[in-house]
């Protein structure tokens, strides 16, 4: 059966401080009782060397021993050693922040082992927590009829919503059209190129790349719905709405408002340089928060075409189900990849757990727009630690300048 979009399994009123004491004694035992053989499978499938965490005066390290996971105290040999201070630990252990979180922010401290190493077991310790597998040699994609899944198949309004709801479930994206107005795209390109000079760098708003020549270019403009008119009526419309309630199927999907930071557009020109305009396989929830927030439907409006030429959605087929680590899907990729060329006005849909990318243009700009539709909240309010992901979220393209080396604008 496909996965259900609510794989929430934690709440943020029950995080705790937790030690790795602690965590060894309450904790553990139960994780490897439910999850200790998949770990271990992925660890042989991923020839993943032992970890080994460092806390102050605690060290342990987590192996695979036999057909499960095992703990020990100290170093074991060849092992990924990372180096925690007790916060990021008790963070990391309640799936708060994630390696790569830990990495992006230039906060995570390891040695003896490689980037590889860290995001595998990334998806290692995911896997211990959440019982999401890492590998699964018997996945398949099929209809509700049990035939394979066509995954170049583009659904539109007339289709039936119980299909549509079950490939995304089974396949993690899907492919959509007719449900917006193609025409109305020209005047959202034209809104986008108004919208333009509002946006200026270092203004909380907006992503910024360097291209070829030199030049700082404004690639994602938030709160841009509040610039289009257009953009907000189609936001606004019943076909909208009937999307949602087709991709919730039995889940219950919510709409962000309608103003705001509920859509941003991209602007994806040629020959960036420096800057998160085209960002490489990623999860939406791989900084964290998978088991506090998944899966959202993200839904990308595409305002020009979209292809081999001027950059285009790929997705990992069925990453929503077997946790491949992101530095795999880079490099070797063990489920199939599927690109997705859009027409003006042509909807994509992934998951937030599912592996995806934009892949750079080559010889045109493309432009699109995102927005999507969360699962209704179990608990009031904004958690501390999602705010905090959206914040990290937010100074990416900051982040990637400084690693550049390039001179601040």
């Amino acid at each position: 059966m496909p996965v259900s979009l609510d794989r929430r399994t934690r709440r943020d009123a029950d995080l705790r401080k937790v030690g790795i004491e602690d965590f060894l004694k309450d904790d553990f035992p139960d994780l490897v009782a439910r999850h200790g053989s998949l770990v271990a499978a992925g660890i042989v499938s991923l020839d993943a060397p032992p970890l080994a965490v460092e806390i102050g005066d605690h060290c342990w390290s987590f192996s695979a021993d036999g057909d499960t996971l095992a703990a020990s105290r100290g170093i074991a040999d060849g092992a990924l050693v990372v180096t925690f201070t007790e916060v990021d630990f008790s963070d990391w252990v309640q799936n708060q922040r994630s390696f790569n979180a830990m990495l992006t922010a230039r906060s995570l401290r390891y040695r003896g082992g490689s980037e590889r190493d860290v995001s595998v077991w990334d998806s290692l310790w995911l896997t211990l927590l959440e019982g999401w597998p890492t590998v699964d040699d018997g996945i398949g994609f099929v209809d509700r009829g049990g035939e394979p899944l066509d995954f170049g198949r583009v659904f539109t309004p007339d289709d039936d919503p119980a299909d549509v709801a079950h490939f995304l479930r089974e396949a993690g994206f899907l492919h959509l059209r007719d449900w917006v107005d193609p025409t109305a795209m020209v005047a959202v390109s034209r809104d986008i190129d108004r919208a333009l000079p509002d946006y200026q760098e270092g203004d909380g708003r907006s992503w910024w790349a360097t291209v070829a020549d030199g030049s700082r270019r404004c690639v994602r403009l938030q709160e841009f719905v509040d610039r289009s008119p257009t953009t907000k009526a189609i936001l606004l419309g019943e076909r909208w709405d009937q999307l949602r309630r087709t991709l919730a199927g039995d889940d219950d999907l919510v709409q962000p408002s309608a103003e705001g930071r509920g859509l941003e557009a991209l602007v994806k020109p040629l020959g960036v340089t420096v800057g998160a305009s085209d960002v490489s396989f990623h999860r939406d929830c791989h900084f964290g928060r998978h088991a506090y927030g998944c899966s959202g439907a993200v839904v990308g409006i595409a305002v020009t075409a979209s292809g081999a030429a001027n950059g285009r959605l790929r997705v990992i087929a069925g990453s929503h189900r077997v946790l491949m680590p992101v530095e795999i899907a880079k490099t070797r990729p063990y489920l199939p990849v599927v690109a997705v060329s859009t027409e003006p006005g042509d909807l994509t849909v992934h998951l937030s757990c599912t592996l995806h990318e934009s892949a750079p243009p080559v010889a045109e700009e493309h432009r699109v727009m995102y927005t999507g539709f969360g699962l209704a909240p179990r608990e009031p309010g904004s958690a501390a630690g999602g705010r905090a992901l959206s914040e990290l979220r937010e100074r990416i393209s900051d982040i990637l300048l400084e690693q550049s080396g390039a001179p601040s604008p």
